[in-house]
């Protein structure tokens, strides 16, 4: 019997999109230009069990933590994500779902990061310099209440 070659096909890390719920909640928008997108990963607290007689401990699955998304981009004139942390600045809580898009290298998704309930927690500007030629970037870091792969 001849053994198949079976081959994973493996998706690059720099084909991808950003959409998110616009701020009417009516639907999501693909918001391009992102230079990173990193974090989104969760943790799953460990905790010891033991069950009737038996006296050795067992792991049992606990409470999940969501880490958060960072996102980074060159400064451009769309104001949307500014206008959602202006939100959050003046104590509106205006949480919003999303998606992180990988794309093959036809540029069809391939698979699909989805998150919820997140907002914006953090913002940092660009570094500006007289003496660079290098692209404004900004960096926006999102809370994310809970995630899951599609």
């Amino acid at each position: 019997m001849a053994h198949e070659q079976v081959t994973e096909l493996l998706y690059g890390a720099f084909n991808f999109l950003l959409e998110v719920e616009s701020d009417d909640g009516d639907e999501k928008k693909v918001i391009a230009g992102f230079t990173t997108i990193s974090g989104g990963g969760l943790k799953i607290e460990q905790r010891d069990a033991t069950h009737g007689d038996n006296r050795h401990k067992v792991d049992m699955p606990g409470a999940i933590t969501y880490e958060n998304v960072t996102l980074s981009r060159g400064v451009t004139d769309n104001k949307d994500l500014l206008k959602w942390i202006q939100k959050i600045v003046n104590g509106e809580d205006d949480r919003r779902s999303g998606s992180i898009i990988m794309l093959d290298a036809g540029a069809s998704e391939a698979r699909r990061f989805n998150f919820y309930d997140a907002y914006p927690c953090s913002w940092s500007g660009p570094e500006l310099s007289a003496e660079s030629s290098a692209v404004a970037i900004e960096k926006v870091e999102l809370a994310i209440g809970w995630s899951e792969w599609e």
